[in-house]
């Protein structure tokens, strides 16, 4: 792709002098915005100004086609008052998908009261309220064209649905700013923290993939239902936004029964039981705990006269490749070191499953084993002390791995760095 350079200074400072007098209205800034002011810009993007003015709010649009060497320059200006326009920096994007954005700026001019106010390097914007309410509704007018054979309602509503999903599964997924709607289809379509099938089923829902109708409800189905057991752990968010009952109806199960009734008649027979989503990312301050599924063990000993067998001693979704290499105790267990990816720092030891493995190495972020508890855990989930995975190894006998991970404060659940503070003497020979 050609890359166009920043309008010249020439060209800048023309417009800026053209738009100090806009609409009989005092301008006091003029800002340059978009892929110009990003460095992204192509030989067929536009440029767009902000026009700030004072007095009453007002808000207007022109559009112009400037002479340029050798071509026309698209040059598109939103003219606003200066007080909405500060105010409206506090507001979210509405073609972010619910992210928070961190746009590039340049002013390009502004009188001297107003300057230090809108001399901004970057306009951040914050994220979305989680649209949970509108998802389900939003699924509920999907089940309503599909009930109706209206082909191209579905294709609406499923568009809308996808467009609603990102702002709902941000709760359980690291923080990402966006500075662009590109970047935020982007970062919209890879959250880490999704359900199954996720962005096949988003790039479905908005048309971007060939598919029939009853596939878009196919589609608009999972995202739904793949979503709710992912954003369980937040619900006291959905609470702020939606109300205490949805947040209840979450927790309680109401919420997916409703879906559930709204993706087939109530007699209908039960479809085939859903491969559960990746462990969401939980964050600061709460808890997580993930069930030990309830389908029959694999690879655990019969009876108690019975030697231990290799295998996993629960169901697991590690690739079979990596499960063969893998050498566990009696309870299925292999030793995970953990430590801090650049400076070598040895900071614990835990134990893995075959599936807590597979959630660290599919989800970035440390899942364990709890022998104590006999449930997972994710590291962080409590104190918010998380651990994202850089790499992952295992030794030459397959009964350990080393864990390399980006530790956000203490690793240890006494508050320090490592859980190794207590040295201990050594009074031996010395070594040669």
């Amino acid at each position: 792709m050609s890359h166009a350079p920043l309008p010249d200074a020439g060209f800048l400072d023309d417009w800026a002098a053209r738009l100090r007098e806009f609409a009989d209205r005092p301008v006091v800034g003029i800002m340059l915005r978009g892929s110009h002011a990003r460095r992204a810009a192509t030989a067929h993007s536009d440029v767009d100004l902000d026009v700030l003015v004072g007095g009453a709010p007002y808000a207007a649009r022109r559009a112009y086609l400037a002479r340029t060497p050798g071509r026309l320059t698209h040059v598109s200006v939103a003219a606003r008052d200066v007080h909405s326009w500060v105010a409206h920096l506090g507001e979210p994007a509405d073609w972010a998908f619910g992210l928070p954005v961190l746009a590039p700026a340049r002013l390009l001019w502004a009188d001297a009261h107003w300057r230090p106010r809108i001399d901004l390097p970057v306009l951040c914007q914050p994220a979305g309220e989680p649209q949970l309410e509108e998802l389900i509704a939003t699924l509920g007018k999907t089940a309503g064209a599909r009930a109706a054979d209206d082909h191209l309602g579905v294709r609406l509503a499923a568009a809308d649905l996808a467009r609603l999903c990102p702002s709902v599964l941000r709760l359980a997924n690291p923080s990402v700013r966006v500075a662009s709607r590109r970047a935020a289809f982007a970062a919209a379509l890879n959250l880490p923290v999704a359900p199954p099938g996720y962005r096949e089923d988003m790039l479905l829902c908005l048309g971007l993939r060939p598919g029939a109708p009853g596939q878009l409800w196919a589609a608009a189905v999972r995202l739904v239902t793949g979503t709710l057991p992912l954003i369980r752990p937040y619900a006291a968010e959905v609470a702020g936004t939606a109300g205490s009952d949805l947040a209840e109806a979450l927790l309680d199960g109401r919420l997916d029964r409703y879906v559930a009734q709204l993706a087939g008649p109530p007699t209908a027979p039960p479809g085939p039981r859903r491969e559960p989503s990746p462990v969401p990312a939980p964050r600061a301050g709460e808890w997580l705990t993930v069930p030990v599924p309830d389908a029959p063990m694999t690879g655990a000993p019969t009876s108690a006269g019975e030697p231990p067998v290799s295998g996993p001693a629960r169901p697991s979704r590690l690739d079979p490749a990596i499960a063969a290499r893998l050498r566990r105790t009696a309870d299925g267990l292999v030793a995970a070191v953990v430590r801090q990816h650049d400076s070598g720092e040895v900071l614990m030891v835990a134990w893995m499953d075959d599936e807590a493995l597979h959630r660290t190495l599919t989800t970035g972020r440390a899942t364990y084993w709890s022998r104590s508890r006999q449930e997972y855990w994710v590291k962080g989930a409590t104190s918010g002390h998380h651990q994202y995975v850089r790499s992952v190894a295992l030794d030459c006998d397959g009964d350990a791995v080393l864990v390399s991970v980006d530790q956000v404060g203490a690793a240890c659940h006494t508050g320090h760095r490592t859980c190794f503070f207590d040295e201990l003497p050594v009074t031996g020979a010395d070594a040669p």
